[in-house]
This record gives structure tokens, sequence and C-alpha cells, in this order.
């Protein structure tokens, strides 16, 4: 039986399945594990996971507004142009481990205590996002806009290439490494010799 063909799966592995443009929309998955799949230009409208994981995945342009993610894990993944600002607000709680995430949107989301350890966070809107103590460490932020968050007690510690202006968010109690702490000196337009 193919995933498609039903509504709702429990304790399944799921490995190896390449998915183009496939219609997962309205179907619930629950401590479902998926391992090297691929999904491409799929539709997750209004589908539910539910403390699953996704493991050395490609995940791009899909389709996920009204999707619950719920106790969601991402391995080693790669994300593409997903709008996670669509996704249900209830409940929203994802973990990204050395996951390659790029162009996605996180504006508007509670990420407070989301992990984004080890990733890279390329090109990505976190545009009014709470995230309170988050997990940037060893993440590189290239072209990722940090605009009026909450960052206080956000970990952004051996992680590179961020720009975030005190000014537009919180970082109080922010955790930050040298050298790059000095780029939040950027907005001041000092002359740092």
């Amino acid at each position: 039986m193919g995933i498609d063909e039903q509504i709702e799966w429990e304790d399944e592995n799921f490995k190896r399945l390449q998915l183009s443009e496939d219609d997962l929309s309205n179907k619930s998955f629950e401590d479902c594990n998926f391992i090297d799949c691929d999904f491409i230009n799929c539709n997750w409208r209004n589908t539910s996971f539910i403390n699953c994981e996704f493991i050395d995945c490609s995940l791009s342009n899909l389709n996920v507004h009204n999707c619950k993610l719920n106790e969601v894990l991402f391995v080693e993944c790669k994300l593409v142009g997903l709008n996670f600002s669509s996704c249900k607000k209830l409940l929203f709680f994802i973990k990204l481990d050395k996951c390659n995430v790029l162009l996605c949107n996180f504006s508007g989301c509670n990420l407070d205590e989301t992990s984004f350890s080890g990733s890279i966070v390329k090109d990505c809107d976190f545009l009014e996002a709470k995230l309170i103590n988050a997990d940037f460490t060893r993440c590189d932020l290239s072209g990722t806009l940090f605009e009026n968050c909450d960052l206080r007690k956000a970990d952004f510690r051996e992680a590179v290439n961020y720009s975030i202006n005190p000014w537009q968010s919180k970082i109080n109690k922010a955790k930050f490494s040298q050298p790059e702490v000095l780029s939040l000196l950027m907005s001041f337009e000092l002359e740092i010799e």
C-alpha cells in the first residue's frame, strides 16, 4: 500500500520514498520515521505529523499550509522554500540537527527552545519570531534576516555570518562568541580598528 493510499499512519518506518508533487494532504502521521526520502513540491496541506523523525531527507517547496508539526525532528535534512509561518501555531515544535535550511520562512512562529544546532540556515526569514532559548550554536546564518525577534537567552556561540540589529530585537542574556559578536555593532555604524 502506498503512502498516499491511507489516511492515518502510526509507528511506521518509511525508507527511500521518492515523492514528487504527491498529494499527502489531510493525512495523519504519528510516531513515524522517514529515512532517505525525497518530498518535492508535495502537498502537506492540513497534514499532521506528531512525534515524527525525518533523517537524511530532502523537503523542497512543500505546501505546508495548516500543517501540524508537533515534536518533529529533522536530522541532516535539506529543507528548501518551506513557509513554516503557514503551519498550525498550536503545539508547533520542531528541532533541526545539522540540516541545510534554505529560503525558508519562520516569520511569526513561536520557536522558543527550538534547536537549529550545527545547521546551515541561509536566506531565511525570522520576522517577529519568538526564539527565547533557541539554539543556533555552530550555525551558518548567511543572508538570514532576524527582525523584531525575541532572542532572549538564545545561544549563538560558534555561529557565523549572522546579522542582528540589537535595536530591533530583544537580545538580553543571549550568548555569543568572539569575533562574530562584533557583527552586532554594525547597526551603530562604528569604525572599529
